[in-house]
């Protein structure tokens, strides 16, 4: 593909421009049979694109009217991609138009003018596009955390490939990139595999439950009903016991279960619920035992109905478990001792959940802040950080602020966290601001000016009184500080929080695209309004 030829300083003009357009400088086309090209028609876009495009036909700059119509039906394409702001697809399509224009400029059905005049344009729209938040990219990394990694709990080899992946993608953008380990709290992992497909089921612990080695107990399912005396035969033993909620006591499901000779017991709800069902034994049992819900129970029957099912199942305490943090740093050019911007998440999920939105929407939104942000001219320097083990205390965020020098905390500015971003669940349309007083700080003024300068709803931005995520730790070192995240009037989250609902499925990429806006918008405008050179620049002059 051809250089693009406004490369940075391009980018540094769209971006100091707040996106509103370009005007780019060699692209000056007078002819004798047409005026001079005015101001609006060089402002990049499509619209325009398409109006050079008549311009140099009506002038002669191409062989045939069919040369002209295959390139205007291209743009055309290309324009359908930037309405519906699918603007990785936008790029893809008009990087292959540099091929057509390959193909007519070789057998001379374009002139040289043309051909140059339609480069430059479209390198000036690619690099406009590649600068703006697109929830088509953030949706491909959300795949990858919550799909192709799945669960991502602190200290588990999950959470560890989801920190490499996303160092990786960090590094792809230019930042300097550090892994930040952590020891944390011993991690008792409950797990229940069916080999048959090797898929893992979402369990609740059973308090009484005794405890497997590292691997556990393997055998098939053995249905035994309600867990009564006579739902057991001599087959059960050797076999994991599967037994519905009702009837009689979780305690005595278990006894029954253990005199028939089972090696384990996996207790399903008699009730719909997200949510796996957690017996209380009252009692300690001498074989593990474990809870599940109604849904989960049920498809084990479903199998079980096909032919022997097999299954894994361990309750098993892992000691000396780590955690890390993902940093990414931009430092500007020949700037002492920058003050800091920081844009944060977590990245770790709880148990059995693949954590697309809690916090994969989150992370994934970070990750493409940090594209956009990565050429952007401003004297700050950035911190993108990834925390590890949100889920079990803060305790990532908690180690990086603690351990933050004087020196950083001095110089450090803002925190600006992202937080389950992406609900598709239909009442969570509204971007809250979470300050952990509750009262409006210089992160809610710059999102509330957002939302003016977009034209978005304001009935759709609230302020709310919420700690419980990373952004806590920075308040409490007297860093301004915020979480962003989307959910209903009143504050509420979506149904599949903290479960193994909480998928890709049930993410709106268009939610992700709206608070995408609206946060890349308050970000751009805070770094704009403080940059002490331009102040510096102004004020000399």
């Amino acid at each position: 593909m051809k250089i693009r030829r406004f490369g940075a300083f391009l980018s540094a003009v769209l971006i100091g421009s707040t996106l509103v357009g370009f005007s780019p400088k060699s692209i000056e086309y007078n002819h004798t049979s047409s005026p001079a090209i005015t101001q609006e028609e060089t402002e990049t876009s499509i619209v325009n694109m398409q109006a050079l495009l008549d311009r140099l036909e009506k002038d002669g700059e191409f062989s045939s009217a069919a040369v002209s119509r295959a390139l205007k039906t291209h743009i055309t394409a290309v324009g359908h991609y930037e309405s519906s702001k699918s603007y990785k697809k936008a790029i893809k399509h008009m990087e292959s138009f540099y091929v057509l224009l390959n193909s007519y400029g070789n057998k001379g059905m374009i002139s040289e003018n043309a051909d140059n005049l339609l480069r430059d344009y479209a390198d000036a729209l690619i690099s406009k596009w590649d600068t703006v938040f697109d929830s088509d990219r953030v949706m491909d990394y959300l795949h990858q955390l919550s799909v192709e990694i799945g669960p991502r709990v602190a200290g588990t080899k999950g959470e560890k490939k989801a920190a490499e992946y996303l160092k990786n993608q960090f590094q792809s953008f230019g930042y300097e990139t550090s892994i930040q380990e952590f020891s944390i709290s011993n991690r008792t992992e409950r797990t229940l595999k069916i080999l048959n497909n090797n898929k893992e089921l979402a369990l609740g612990a059973a308090t009484g439950s005794s405890v497997t080695d590292a691997k556990g107990v393997t055998g098939s399912i053995y249905h035994a009903g309600l867990g009564q005396p006579g739902d057991f035969t001599d087959d059960a033993k050797g076999k994991i016991a599967l037994v519905q909620r009702g009837e009689n006591s979780y305690w005595e499901k278990v006894q029954n279960a253990t005199n028939a000779g089972a090696i384990g017991v996996v207790i399903y709800d008699n009730v719909d619920s997200l949510t796996p069902l957690r017996p209380a034994l009252n009692n300690n049992s001498t074989i593990p035992v474990v809870g599940t819900s109604k849904e989960l129970g049920e498809s084990i029957l479903a199998q079980l109905s096909k032919g022997d099912v097999k299954a894994n199942l361990i309750i098993h305490t892992h000691a000396n478990q780590t955690s890390q943090n993902v940093i990414a740093v931009k430092k500007p050019a020949n700037v002492v001792n920058p003050e800091i911007v920081y844009v944060t998440s977590h990245y770790d999920s709880v148990p059995y959940s693949p954590g697309a939105n809690d916090d994969g929407s989150g992370t994934s939104t970070i990750v493409e802040l940090a594209r956009i942000l990565k050429n952007f001219p401003t004297d700050k320097e950035l911190r993108f950080v990834a925390f590890g083990a949100e889920e079990i205390g803060l305790v990532g965020s908690n180690y990086y602020v603690r351990n933050l020098p004087k020196e950083d905390l001095d110089r450090s500015l803002i925190n600006f966290q992202m937080e389950m971003l992406g609900a598709k669940y239909e009442p969570a349309s509204y971007l809250a601001v979470n300050t952990v007083d509750g009262k409006a700080n210089t992160a809610w003024d710059y999102t509330n000016n957002a939302f003016d300068k977009l034209g978005k709803d304001k009935e759709k931005l609230i302020l709310f009184k919420r700690g419980s995520s990373d952004h806590v730790p920075f308040h409490n070192a007297g860093i301004t500080a915020a979480c962003f995240n989307m959910g209903t009037a009143n504050g509420g989250l979506e149904p599949e929080y903290h479960t193994y609902h909480d998928t890709i499925e049930n993410i709106s990429p268009e939610r992700l695209q709206f608070a995408g806006d609206i946060v890349s918008k308050a970000i751009f405008d805070f770094l704009i309004d403080h940059n002490n050179q331009e102040k510096d620049l102004k004020e000399a002059s």
